[in-house]
């Protein structure tokens, strides 16, 4: 049986509110770094345009004539004037237009995350919050709210979509990211020191992430 582990629901001004108990399967995996690095490197792979490409000699536009004549000029023999050793010329094993799309089976990226989860939570840097809401948009505010968090850099997870207010507040704020739990992924996790999720999310990682 999966052995529950406790920790503390707090509010946006880290009072206390109850405990919940959270699956050791999700919260408790095993520590795999090349795992993660597996994932995180596949993740920003995939973000790549491959666009990158320069001409071979023979997409360079001009006459394929000899530039001079063969003997008699004193200077050494040479060809088309579109050859790699002219400047203008086409490059030989230069960069090309690609794909660097990869797959990954979705069991790693669940097992990923789970490892992720774990990490916060054992470095104290997991935060579950009632809700991530505010009565009016104001930055100043939610920057007094961080600061009683210890947040400087956090990565916030709610379910579909953000508080409007919550989002306004925050716009501006470097090194704060917020995320609907259908965005939530390895990278995304590590970009940041804390991981800030609220109850809904939470729930929800447990019925995304527990099982294989």
């Amino acid at each position: 049986m999966d052995k529950a582990i406790k920790h503390k629901i707090i509010d946006l001004d880290n009072k206390s509110k109850e405990n919940i108990d959270l699956p050791s399967f999700i919260f408790s995996a095993e520590i795999k770094e090349e795992i993660v690095a597996k994932v995180v490197n596949w993740q920003l792979s995939n973000k790549r345009q491959g666009s990158h490409k320069v001409k071979e000699r023979n997409e360079v536009v001009g006459s394929n004539a000899k530039i001079y004549r063969q003997k008699g000029t004193g200077r050494a023999r040479h060809g088309s004037k579109k050859v790699v050793q002219f400047k203008g010329g086409g490059v030989v094993h230069g960069p090309k237009v690609r794909s660097h799309n990869k797959k990954i089976p979705s069991k790693l990226k669940k097992q990923a995350i789970r490892i992720l989860l774990s990490s916060k939570l054992k470095d104290g840097k997991l935060k579950i919050v009632d809700k991530l809401e505010l009565k009016k948009i104001k930055t100043k505010e939610v920057k007094g709210k961080f600061e009683k968090l210890g947040i400087k850099s956090a990565t916030f997870i709610e379910v579909g979509d953000i508080n409007k207010n919550f989002l306004l507040s925050t716009r501006n704020l470097k090194n704060i990211d917020l995320l609907s739990i259908n965005g939530l992924n390895a990278y995304q996790i590590i970009k940041r020191d804390d991981l800030v999720v609220s109850l809904s999310a939470v729930k929800e990682v447990v019925k995304r992430y527990g099982n294989e």
